[in-house]
């Protein structure tokens, strides 16, 4: 059997699989799936992550393998936007939402990430284990203009505020002497929380 033939084999097995029946053979087929190199992989383990018919637990580890993976710049692009679109779709898979939050911190230098994230720590609707992996997410950034902004945002926020002035004052003593007191920080952190 040839490496095309067996990518497509375990694909198509997996699609066979009764989504909510079966999840440990998805799981099994994921894991003969991540030792082929081959691109179409990365392509199926993308729309596995998009599917919302697919198990939690299945959606869930393909997060974990995409996070894990070395992927070339382009690639690195599309799995980050993709699952930063996953952290701003409410699904009744809230254990994706909290693990594809968590993952973007490897994804943040990819344009749309930070908005993102951004849009789930200004819900203070949203769960808040999901608002803390976008916090610990935002932080791996470092201290940028949007994400300076943004934490400067946060700091009336009742369940978040006293992180971000913590994290807004952290960042500023670590900045050269030149960079120090940007607009939002010194707004934000004087009558701010922390």
């Amino acid at each position: 059997m040839t490496k095309v033939d067996s990518v497509g084999q375990l694909i198509l097995a997996f699609r066979a699989v009764e989504p909510r029946s079966d999840t440990a053979r998805k799981l099994d087929l994921l894991l003969d799936l991540d030792r082929i190199d081959d691109p179409r992989v990365l392509s199926f383990l993308l729309g596995v992550l998009r599917d919302d018919g697919e198990p939690e637990r299945v959606r869930v580890e393909v997060l974990s393998r995409l996070r894990d993976a070395p992927l070339p710049d382009r690639e690195h692009r599309r799995v980050g936007r993709t699952i930063g679109r996953l952290t701003l779709v409410e699904s009744s898979q809230m254990e994706v939402r909290k693990q594809a939050a968590l993952v973007l911190g490897k994804f943040v230098d990819v344009e749309g990430v930070v908005d993102a994230l951004g849009v789930v720590l200004m819900d203070e609707t949203a769960p808040h284990e999901l608002r803390y992996n976008a916090f610990t997410s935002l932080y791996l950034r470092g201290p940028t203009v949007d994400t300076l902004e943004l934490l400067a945002k946060l700091l009336s926020d009742e369940t978040l505020g006293p992180c971000a002035g913590h994290l807004l004052r952290a960042w500023d003593a670590m900045l050269p002497p030149a960079c120090r007191g940007f607009p939002s920080l010194q707004s934000g952190t004087e009558g701010g929380r922390g």
